[in-house]
């Protein structure tokens, strides 16, 4: 039977400890580029709007974590009371709401809402993510409120700016 001293434990050990970092810093770069080349997949309005809705939560998730936000995405099937994405970013908290519609425009009542839900979350933004377009009332609504409405175009603008 071979006993082994405690410097040779101890390299073994290191040696270990290394190898896994490694491959986590591996994978952690492969799950990246993946990410990568599915946002820029779909640069193009077009294509977004051939997303489920699902997957466009997904992709919306996927681009304000490439924009340094550190995402949560609900994970409940159906009405998830208005939010789809919690995210965190230093000292800041934010809600999405993502709207995946072909044609039709998003209306006051979801801005609203949205407002209304970023006081009960006690969160510091609010974002409405669209592949459509917003009424006029909309944009009126939100001046001097932390809340960002990004439409079709400034979503594509977003994505193919991170690709």
């Amino acid at each position: 039977m071979q006993h082994f001293t405690d410097i040779q434990i101890y390299s073994i050990a290191l040696l270990l400890f290394f190898s896994l970092l490694s491959f986590w810093k591996l994978f952690r770069w492969i799950g990246r580029d993946v990410k990568q080349r599915y946002l820029c997949k779909h640069r193009r309005l077009k294509r977004l709007k051939r997303l489920s809705w699902s997957e466009f939560e997904h992709l919306c998730a996927v681009l304000f974590e490439k924009e340094g936000w550190h995402v949560f995405e609900t994970t409940t099937q159906g009405a998830d009371g208005g939010v789809d994405i919690h995210m965190k970013k230093r000292m800041k908290r934010a809600i999405v709401q993502c709207k995946k519609y072909e044609d039709g425009k998003v209306t006051v009542k979801v801005v609203r809402e949205m407002y209304g839900l970023m006081h009960e979350y006690e969160v510091d933004e609010v974002y409405i993510v669209t592949t459509s377009e917003f009424t006029k009332e909309c944009y009126r609504f939100v001046e001097d409120k932390p809340m960002v409405l990004l439409n079709g175009d400034a979503l594509v603008a977003r994505i193919r700016k991170r690709c």
